[in-house]
């Protein structure tokens, strides 16, 4: 790719012309019944949507500019003009919490309690006005200190008693976090293959559930 590359919207023409010229090259060489596998219907597209998810995830180049273009104009967490990383849930939505199964949930809060499951998975309690909730984290962002002030999205999972994954968390909900904004330091860490959803957070959208 080009090293000159600013935007991740330049990525996907350059991966195109990449991606034809290598295809030409692999088709060139199988035989008869792989390339009639390989010009079934839909077969392309299906090969492309995984290859760039993994793009995303691994090519160095590629986060680089993501990680860029996520981060870039944030402002001041604290500006009443700020629109970017919605939430959709304070402290009066604990009345109807119910009724979240399943949706893509989130929140602002302070972490008070900071625990690690049997295979290691961050959990973090966040105070939310004189309400709490636990979070569990796709990934580990760092950011779950105690006293740190943070902001999450993620899905909200009703559980059941054989579901829950350590002793410390006797709810019967949790959010299971696949982005987490550090209020103070502006960092945004968030699960690789998530990327349209933290554009669309930061963009001042609560993401949607597709990919």
């Amino acid at each position: 790719m080009d090293n000159d590359m600013q935007s991740y919207s330049e990525i996907k023409p350059e991966f195109n012309k990449c991606y034809d010229k290598e295809f030409n090259q692999i088709f060139s060489i199988v035989d008869k019944d792989e390339q009639k596998i390989l010009i079934g219907e839909g077969v392309i597209d299906k090969i492309k949507n995984r290859i760039i998810p993994s793009l995303n995830k691994n090519c160095e180049k590629v986060r680089r500019l993501i990680d860029a273009e996520l981060k870039k104009s944030i402002e001041p967490a604290n500006s009443n003009k700020s629109k970017t990383y919605p939430i959709n849930f304070e402290e009066k939505d604990f009345e109807e919490i119910g009724n979240w199964k399943n949706k893509i949930i989130a929140l602002e809060g302070q972490v008070v309690q900071v625990e690690r499951s049997s295979k290691n998975t961050p959990y973090s309690k966040l105070k939310i006005g004189n309400k709490e909730i636990w979070v569990i984290s796709m990934i580990d962002s760092g950011f779950e200190k105690v006293d740190n002030t943070i902001k999450i999205v993620g899905y909200f999972i009703p559980l059941k008693k054989d579901d829950y994954e350590s002793k410390f968390n006797q709810d019967k909900y949790q959010i299971l976090a696949f982005g987490i904004l550090d209020l103070k330091t502006k960092d945004l860490r968030y699960f690789p293959g998530s990327e349209i959803q933290m554009k669309e957070w930061k963009s001042g959208k609560i993401p949607s559930s597709g990919k």
